[in-house]
């Protein structure tokens, strides 16, 4: 196994790596990527996609079935843990993964990388700052952790030479470590030009899967940004319910389309419309830095309070105002106001983050 782990679990964090792996060619000179296969069928198909593009940019990568049954699950999670024993240097899609943290005592590791996993990189940075369990941020308030969890516990154990943040995000580098920034480099060097199509694209959400906002009042939102944005066509996102998809191209007429990449891909190699609409998530940072230049507008919808499930944790919230506000300030994106509104109000949208 190479001195060079890396270990993903969906196609962003791929991505990602690669993106790693093209700024800094010396560091991922001897790189080994390992794909923790993710379980439906819509990641696994784009995991592919991109492992053959990690070929052809000589690459190395290996799959891991860790999702399959008990007997199965073991066995891989033994070769794993030979290769996270046996590398210098580990490069990490996503810390909150329990099948990571399971991994990681048995790291004798001297640099680790962290890539971008989305938004979630915002959250990981400020629970490895205070100390908090690593807790993703739909998953209910925040657990009391004195020693700040087994994350933080490991990186005290490690002796580090190097902690390294590669991200699009505006963070700030937690104690004894540094930020590194990822301008998707590789991708904009790979494809392109950008294609402009007219009217608008909106990029779907997952936030009604994971339970946070509302499906009917979802559904009603996408159906009213279809009519007043001409939007014509709804980029579906991976992890979105069949049913769900059929209820919106009912209701407003648009093309579903199931992306084969993740959309920072998708809009360097396909027609993309002149108008990018998108909820709270990460495309509102990665895309207007892969579309710089080009003529398409990114644009964010903001999301009504009354959308929000009522056993949606306060934390939760304070998580989508907070990404919501950085993407508009860090990149000057314009706001759609919900349900026609002419601007949102404290009570009726999510606030921007103080």
């Amino acid at each position: 196994m190479s001195d060079t782990l890396a270990l993903v679990e969906s196609p962003a964090q791929l991505l990602n790596v690669l993106e790693w792996a093209y700024v800094h060619p010396g560091e991922a000179a001897s790189l080994t990527i390992a794909v923790l296969q993710p379980v439906d069928p819509r990641s696994r198909a784009q995991v592919r996609r991109l492992c053959r593009f990690a070929s052809q940019s000589k690459v190395v990568w290996r799959r891991y079935e860790v999702r399959a049954g008990y007997l199965g699950r073991a066995g891989e999670l033994v070769r794993l843990g030979r290769a996270v024993a046996s590398a210098r240097r580990l490069v990490i899609g996503d810390l909150f993964s329990r099948t990571i943290q399971l991994l990681l005592p048995r790291s004798r590791a001297r640099e680790v990388v962290v890539v971008d996993d989305g938004t979630a990189t915002t959250e990981l940075v400020s629970l490895l700052t205070n100390g908090g369990q690593l807790t993703r941020w739909h998953q209910g308030e925040l657990k009391p952790s004195a020693k700040g969890g087994p994350v933080n516990r490991w990186l005290a154990r490690q002796e580090l030479e190097r902690a390294v943040f590669f991200t699009c995000m505006p963070v700030a580098a937690p104690p004894g470590t540094e930020v590194r920034p990822n301008d998707y480099a590789w991708s904009r060097a790979t494809f392109g030009p950008v294609r402009v199509r007219s009217g608008a694209d909106l990029a779907g959400s997952s936030l009604v899967e994971t339970g946070v906002v509302d499906e009917d009042r979802y559904i009603e939102a996408v159906g009213w940004i279809a009519r007043h944005r001409a939007a014509g066509r709804y980029f579906a996102h991976r992890r979105e319910s069949g049913p769900k998809l059929e209820r919106i191209a009912g209701l407003t007429g648009m093309e579903i389309v199931h992306p084969e990449l993740p959309l920072e891909l998708t809009a360097l190699t396909e027609p993309i419309g002149r108008s990018l609409l998108t909820f709270a998530s990460t495309i509102a940072y990665t895309l207007p830095i892969v579309l710089a230049g080009s003529p398409v507008r990114v644009e964010l919808c903001d999301i009504d309070d009354a959308w929000i499930t009522p056993d949606t944790a306060e934390r939760s919230v304070d998580f989508l105002r907070r990404i919501s506000a950085l993407a508009v300030d860090r990149h000057n994106l314009t706001r759609i106001p919900p349900q026609g509104r002419r601007r949102p109000e404290p009570s009726q949208a999510l606030p921007a983050a103080q």
